[in-house]
């Protein structure tokens, strides 16, 4: 009897401790995908960046799908931050998604907000970094700010990932 209250006990704290690692997770996630958006280029950035990248591919608990129009509106492999734009618009996107649980299946809506995150990540390195200019992202930011980004979004079809 004592040996399975010990089992017993044993897999409750196991339990408790997956439940609270993948909460911590998810909140990583979050936590980053706001800290892409305010210090893109900080170490200790990179770092949670990595992490939560590297959880969002692993994970069972968020699915993104990386959307060729889309990307392909804000990716460019001659422009040097490219690929942290795409990192930012991944996380992003799941952040989204564990923000908003009944959000999770609405494609063009997280589609919508991995771009404008990968759009704030570019204004906050040009902050720093005044010669990374895009031309391309200029006109994504331009878009977004006279409103005309979302219906750009509607109009790609992601169901061809």
């Amino acid at each position: 009897m004592k040996t399975s209250a010990i089992i017993f006990t044993l897999l409750i704290i196991g339990l408790s401790a997956q439940l609270s690692f993948g909460q911590s997770e998810k909140e990583l996630v979050i936590k980053t995908a706001r800290a892409l958006e305010e210090t893109p280029l900080d170490k200790e950035t990179i770092k949670m960046r990595e992490q939560a990248l590297k959880w969002v591919i692993e994970t069972d608990q968020v699915t993104v799908g990386l959307c060729g129009g889309v990307v392909g509106l804000f990716s460019d492999k001659k422009y040097k931050y490219s690929g942290d734009l795409i990192t930012t618009y991944t996380i992003a996107m799941a952040a989204f998604k564990l923000q908003n649980p009944d959000k999770k299946s609405d494609e063009k809506a997280a589609q919508l907000v991995g771009l404008e995150s990968a759009l704030k990540t570019y204004e906050r390195i040009l902050k720093e970094k005044p010669k990374a200019k895009s031309d391309t992202l200029d006109s994504l930011v331009s878009k977004r700010n006279t409103g005309e980004l979302s219906a750009l979004v509607a109009t790609i079809d992601c169901s061809k990932q």
